[in-house]
């Protein structure tokens, strides 16, 4: 049997990679039945995506269970009681491993706290790390400020518009989470001081040995985690992030460029690029699709939010990616440095190329030698490029089929049934 524990995401956070690891699982792992621990709201949606990828992993049970996301020192003695409950149903069914999904530094200080107990000795761990990874670096590198200091209509409600919006039915849950605040304000200090007890840098190696391996999400991650940690003693191994493709698509038939955000995006960055595109005296065409939450910048020209304010469902968003030619990417030279961006896969996913910064993520993915993408090393070279797509689509339509041509190599290079091996190994003692 196999094991799998997701014990931080609900609903549809974080659903997509999931399905991706329990079928990359299934493919390792054929004839062993999957067990799931995950809260209901996630394993619903891990049942939907699934559904909706045509994957059936077949043999799997899933098993609710419940957890606060939150930082609170209750939910610290909450985890340890759930933690515990679960090694202790997994010894008693014969099994000595554990897939974790995801984790805080908090839960493996309490795995690791467990596993001191006779009982739970004998036990395994395999760990996928995200983007809380990426802490570890942060006090090394130097991280240049990016203040939000544009201001225009629509992006934040002003208190007396909330004012105005508020009906009596609301008065009692805007109370409850009034007092919330006052009581974070007043617990906050205590509570900053014990989560800096428990950083990955800290609790990764302590108490380490051949019982814990790690998952990063893309080879380069070795490479730079080296730099801040020692990757060859405490088991680190890669899987490039695992996500069934959609079918290829042909390429839009469009009269004007279509651009878009694929998810929540970076609208800090979004919003500096559309005030320089507007400053650019374009008179062409163009679109700007944000498939997903905009953060009020669809009261920008050419910009067209589908769903401003919420998430759309899956099939929602692919249908309004259908036409687009190109995915815009904002993250920075400092941002997935030791984590991998799900929207680079998105983008292979939808046969989309993609405008990108100069980011160790997306360099991995567009390369020289096999392009599927337009890099660029600052906000005002983006809005160039940009303006440059807008001003002279039919030439850019031609780059644009040599990029889908290379996204079918790299889609083919990076599918799931060929990362089996390296999801065997990380599972395997």
């Amino acid at each position: 049997m196999i094991v799998v524990c997701e014990p931080q995401c609900k609903s549809i956070s974080h659903e997509k990679v999931n399905s991706g690891f329990l079928y990359g699982l299934r493919l390792a792992f054929p004839d062993d039945k999957i067990l799931l621990y995950a809260d209901q709201t996630h394993i619903d949606a891990i049942k939907n995506i699934l559904s909706h990828d045509k994957i059936d992993i077949g043999n799997i049970e899933y098993a609710p269970i419940q957890f606060f996301n939150t930082e609170s020192i209750y939910a610290f003695v909450r985890y340890y009681s759930l933690l515990a409950k679960i090694f202790t149903q997994v010894v008693a069914l014969n099994i000595n491993r554990i897939f974790f999904l995801s984790f805080s530094p908090k839960i493996l200080y309490l795995v690791k706290k467990l596993k001191q107990k006779s009982k739970f000795f004998s036990l395994k761990f395999s760990f996928v790390l995200h983007g809380d990874f990426e802490n570890i670096a942060k006090k090394h590198i130097a991280i240049n400020s990016d203040p939000d200091d544009f201001d225009f209509p629509g992006l934040k409600a002003t208190f007396k518009d909330k004012l105005l919006k508020l009906s009596m039915a609301d008065v009692p849950k805007k109370a409850f989470h009034f007092s919330k605040k006052i009581t974070g304000k007043l617990t906050g200090p205590f509570i900053n001081k014990f989560n800096r007890g428990f950083t990955n840098e800290k609790i990764i190696p302590w108490q380490h040995n051949a019982d814990y391996k790690y998952i990063v999400l893309a080879p380069f991650i070795i490479t730079n985690a080296a730099a801040y940690i020692n990757v060859d003693e405490l088991g680190f191994s890669s899987v490039v992030l695992p996500t069934v493709f959609a079918p290829p698509t042909p390429q839009p038939e469009n009269d004007y460029p279509k651009f878009a955000i694929f998810g929540f995006g970076n609208p800090k960055k979004l919003r500096k690029i559309l005030l320089k595109l507007s400053q650019k005296g374009i008179e062409n065409p163009y679109e700007i699709r944000i498939i997903g939450m905009d953060s009020g910048l669809g009261v920008f020209p050419n910009v067209f939010s589908p769903s401003p304010g919420k998430r759309l469902p899956r099939d929602e968003m692919e249908k309004y990616a259908v036409d687009i030619d190109v995915f815009l990417n904002l993250y920075g030279k400092n941002q997935y440095r030791l984590s991998c961006s799900n929207s680079i896969l998105e983008s292979l996913s939808y046969m989309k190329p993609v405008l990108h910064f100069d980011n160790d993520c997306m360099n991995f993915f567009d390369t020289k030698d096999l392009p599927i993408g337009i890099c660029c090393t600052n906000e005002e070279e983006y809005a160039e490029v940009m303006t440059d797509i807008i001003n002279n689509y039919g030439k850019y339509k031609k780059k644009f089929t040599s990029f889908r041509e290379n996204i079918l190599s790299l889609r083919d290079k990076y599918a799931i049934e060929n990362s089996i091996t390296e999801i065997k190994s990380s599972f395997t003692w």
